[in-house]
């Protein structure tokens, strides 16, 4: 079943596709740069210089989770983890279940440096 259309291809997508799409564009949406929805996004881009370090994780963790249980209601967000790399770039891995079916899924999403 088709749920979406892909952002890159113009194909169908299916659900688990379609909600990937969704916490993708979310989580690389600074907030405050979408026209007539300024609300919309995620703070991670205010984090960019913060520390590799557990604080700095903490704080992109909080970012995702905050982001993702606002603008993704499909989800039930179970965890979130970071890793962190020495060039600027970070990986954000999201666990979670689709609400309507209960499908586990997790979806890893580059963040940082010319992500």
């Amino acid at each position: 079943m088709t749920y979406g259309i892909s952002n890159l291809t113009s194909t169908a997508l299916t659900k688990r596709n379609h909600i990937g799409q969704s916490v993708r564009d979310i989580l690389t949406t600074p907030v405050g740069t979408r026209v007539k929805r300024r609300e919309y996004g995620s703070y991670i881009y205010d984090l960019i210089d913060s520390p590799g370090n557990a604080t700095g994780a903490s704080q992109l963790i909080a970012a995702t989770a905050d982001a993702i249980e606002r603008w993704e209601p499909r989800l039930d967000l179970q965890k979130v983890s970071v890793s962190v790399g020495f060039d600027g770039k970070a990986e954000v891995a999201l666990s979670s279940h689709i609400k309507d079916d209960g499908e586990a899924v997790t979806y890893e999403i580059k963040v940082g440096a010319a992500s």
